[in-house]
């Protein structure tokens, strides 16, 4: 099998990042997957950013284990966002196909296998628009086969993606006035914070590459594909990054198996029950709960 290359994006968290990589490390393809880190630069802001930044710098370049280690330091702060859309299309153009992390996410032993596998199973399926790694809680339905799914909305938290599909992505959206018509089919495909994330973006009040890329999913009545137990968690409710805050209403129970053998679903199709209980999430008491929960925390 030819393993797709891990993408890792970090900044100034120097402990996080190093359990990214641990938790990679633990995955036995990683020895056949070539990695590439992207740290961002220090923000003039802050005053003690330069000395985090450099320390996550300092230890990217002792990262071994990996088939090879690619990394790239910006000297200057790009943000989120425009690190992760040159930074992935840059290696699409040698690879095709991506896994991509940030540094506060930490996987399960077999994430890589199942990432892989679905690249290669969904590769000519061309509505299938990534492969997702983390999910919430949902209950399998009685009569459910399969140890994933497929689902409207993608999920940035560890997914991966083709460069065919990447590259349909309008990441500029210059005709606003024709995306405006779309909103109430959007929030409908998706959830009822999507238009309001797409909105905030485009007047400047976030940089969000994801509802960019949910959008062009949209647009093109994508789908994703997540597993039943999520093979990713995330360590960024710490109140120190950027856009995170210290709580999430976003609860997974995390893979402990190691397990390599999936059942993928034969069938481009969203079930019903598990697409209810995954909008759930999105719903607006559930985010009327959780601006509460934030305000508290």
């Amino acid at each position: 099998m030819t393993y797709a290359p891990i993408v890792v994006f970090a900044y100034n968290r120097l402990d996080v990042l190093k359990r990214c990589v641990a938790s990679l490390l633990m995955n036995e393809e990683a020895v056949e997957s070539d990695l590439f880190v992207f740290v961002d630069g220090p923000r003039l802001s802050k005053l003690d950013d330069y000395k985090k930044v450099m320390s996550v710098q300092e230890y990217v370049k002792t990262i071994s284990g990996f088939k090879s280690v690619h990394y790239q330091l910006a000297e200057a702060n790009k943000g989120l966002a425009p690190s992760v859309i040159s930074g992935v299309s840059n290696v699409m153009e040698k690879y095709g196909r991506v896994i991509v992390v940030e540094d506060d996410l930490f996987v399960s032993e077999n994430f890589l296998a199942y990432m892989n596998q679905g690249l290669n199973k969904y590769e000519d399926a061309r509505n299938v628009f990534s492969i997702c790694g983390y999910t919430n809680i949902v209950k399998r339905p009685s009569n459910y086969v399969y140890d994933a799914y497929f689902c409207a909305r993608s999920s940035s938290w560890g997914w991966a993606t083709w460069k065919d599909r990447w590259d349909s992505v309008d990441w500029e959206l210059k005709n606003w006035a024709a995306q405006k018509n779309n909103s109430s089919m959007f929030k409908a495909w998706g959830g009822s914070d999507c238009w309001r994330m797409l909105k905030d973006w485009h007047d400047g009040k976030n940089s969000s590459w994801a509802i960019r890329f949910c959008y062009s999913q949209f647009l093109q009545r994508g789908i994703s594909l997540f597993p039943l137990v999520s093979k990713v968690g995330n360590n960024g409710f710490d109140g120190r990054g950027t856009h995170a805050k210290k709580w999430s209403r976003f609860k997974f129970e995390f893979d402990k198996t190691a397990d390599k053998r999936f059942c993928f679903p034969l069938e481009y199709e969203i079930n019903k029950s598990l697409y209810k209980q995954v909008m759930f999430y999105h719903s607006i008491p559930i985010r009327i709960w959780s601006k509460i929960m934030y305000l508290i925390h």
